[in-house]
């Protein structure tokens, strides 16, 4: 059971990492063409927000399990 929990932990993890690479990529790409950063970067924050969320999810799911087993 812990194997899905930290899977998923991971999943969101390397979500996170991508996040960030496409992130900064699109952050260059926007400076040197001089486009607006707000609507060219919003599906980029989202994704970075999104495994945020996701990595605590895991954390917490794994919390609340150890809890359970252990009352």
């Amino acid at each position: 059971m812990y194997n899905y929990v930290w899977l998923s932990a991971g999943m969101g993890v390397l979500s996170l990492i991508l996040a960030i690479f496409f992130l900064v990529k699109d952050l260059s790409y926007c400076e040197q063409t001089k486009r607006k950063k707000l609507t060219y970067l919003l599906a980029n924050w989202g994704m970075f927000l999104l495994a945020i969320v996701w990595i605590g999810l895991g954390i917490s799911l794994y919390v609340i399990i150890q809890n359970q087993l252990t009352a």
